[in-house]
């Protein structure tokens, strides 16, 4: 898999946060050491002890998924330990940094700072706090605090995050598994039980909106499965790995005392469906009631323009390959916004069309070619499209035999039908068409009636004359 293959998920979450944090959000990681602070090499000459500190998941958007440093604890009081933080970047960017993102572009950094300040630091956020000691001595030691202090150098210190493949937490992996010979990586080749897309929908468990943008932004590719190594990239995950693996069992400092989050909830796909039918439904009542239909029709336009808008735009400028190749492109287009302007038959031709091209994604999505999570998104799209085509509720009868109806195939206005054409009425135009036949009914017999009594009147006048003659 590429590198740049499966960061969707963390371009939602991050850009999220970022555009809800707005400029004025406070500092997003620890005091950092001034220059004059950090030395350029070996401080004393016994290595220093290797210390990894996980944190658990805060309040904040771009805190969801925990985060992890790593200390050198030196043997002499005047030298205080030091930690090294991979997750630094200008959360106060807003757009810039959604936009940085979706392009793949995002800087981040690494920074010193003390360890007392790394503990306070997250105390204040109200984090768990988790410590191990790792078995690295010797040269291994050495070589981790040369690393360490060349990469704060300003020529080494930037990298491009990628949520999956290459944050804060694999760089601390890469280093323990160098420094203990591949000790952490042996037989991690094995796959890990839950998805990508599992995995990150976990960061943003109790926000559906968030859920529901990954589901249509977040390509194929992070419904694969990761291997044990790959899954590390989660805070969680490498701490487990690391016991495991090296025996360093981590020792909590300090737990939250706030309310715990959310570690699941509403996939936020049912909100999508409602929503879908809000937007759905007018449309198959104005149909019912012969009233408003053009309303109704641009109503749900909106939507199904915006949600093909949303997927086109983002597949398009992303280059991340895993929003560039995102199959929900097959669900949603932008060319549903034509909708209010096709005449009325081309418009029932075109909803039939995009109901067949449903029933292909449904068909190869239930195959296994199509691998997303796809289903509410196909009924959001179909249940428009389904109205219009068969004219639902009333036209339900002629459009499975294939007619629509003929008032609405000869006239491109949608609230009136033709002149002297049939349409079909709802229960109150029936109601009156009966009412209006039985007065004409009662006014012939009227008219019939005083005929006949004109004519008989005539008759006996005729019959006077005579025998006045």
């Amino acid at each position: 898999m590429s590198r740049r293959a499966v960061v969707a998920l963390a371009a939602i979450a991050a850009a999220g946060g970022a555009l809800a944090a707005g400029p004025g959000v406070a500092r997003a990681q620890p005091a950092h050491l001034a220059p004059g602070d950090v030395p350029g090499g070996a401080i004393e000459d016994e290595p220093p002890v290797i210390e990894l500190l996980t944190f658990g998941v805060g309040a904040k958007i771009f805190e969801k998924y925990g985060h992890a440093a790593i200390c050198l604890r030196y043997h002499r009081p005047e030298h205080r330990p030091v930690c090294f933080n991979y997750g630094v970047t200008n959360f106060k960017a807003g757009s810039t940094i959604a936009w940085n993102f979706l392009r793949h572009q995002q800087k981040f950094w690494v920074e010193a700072t003390s360890q007392a300040e790394m503990y306070r630091f997250y105390r204040w956020e109200d984090r768990d706090i988790w410590q191990q000691v790792l078995p690295i001595t010797g040269a291994d030691a050495r070589a981790i605090e040369a690393r360490l202090w060349n990469d704060v150098r300003e020529e080494n210190r930037y990298y491009y995050y990628d949520h999956f493949l290459d944050n804060c937490t694999t760089r601390l992996r890469d280093m323990i598994d160098q420094a203990t010979h591949g000790a952490l990586h042996a037989g991690a080749d094995m796959p890990y039980p839950l998805t990508f897309r599992e995995l990150g929908r976990r960061g943003l468990a109790g926000m559906p909106a968030l859920l529901v943008a990954s589901d249509l932004v977040a390509g194929r590719q992070i419904d694969q499965y990761p291997t044990v190594w790959q899954a590390m990239f989660h805070p969680d995950v490498f701490r487990r790995e690391v016991a495991t693996r090296l025996g360093a069992a981590p020792v909590l400092v300090y737990r939250r005392h706030g309310p715990a989050f959310p570690a699941g909830g509403s996939s936020g796909r049912l909100e999508l469906l409602a929503v879908g039918l809000v937007f759905a439904l007018p449309l198959a009542f104005a149909q019912w009631r012969r009233k408003g239909q053009r309303a109704a029709l641009a109503w749900v336009t909106l939507e199904l323009a915006l949600l093909g808008a949303v997927v086109w735009g983002m597949a398009i400028i992303s280059s991340i390959d895993a929003v560039r190749y995102n199959e929900a492109v097959l669900v949603f287009t932008p060319l549903d916004a034509a909708l209010p302007f096709l005449a009325p038959g081309w418009r029932r031709r075109y909803a039939l069309a995009r109901i067949g091209m449903l029933a292909a994604v449904s068909l190869l999505a239930a195959l296994g070619v199509l691998h997303q999570p796809l289903g509410i998104l196909i009924l959001v799209a179909f249940l428009p499209m389904a109205t219009i085509a068969l004219q639902l509720p009333l036209g339900l009868p002629l459009g499975l035999r294939g007619r629509a109806p003929a008032a609405l195939e000869s006239t491109g206005n949608l609230d009136a039908p033709a002149t002297g054409q049939p349409a079909a009425i709802g229960p109150a135009q029936a109601r009156d068409a009966t009412d209006t036949s039985d007065a004409r009914d009662a006014s012939e017999a009227r008219g019939a009636s005083e005929a006949s009594d004109t004519s008989k009147a005539r008759e006996a006048s005729d019959v006077r004359e005579a025998r006045g003659a």
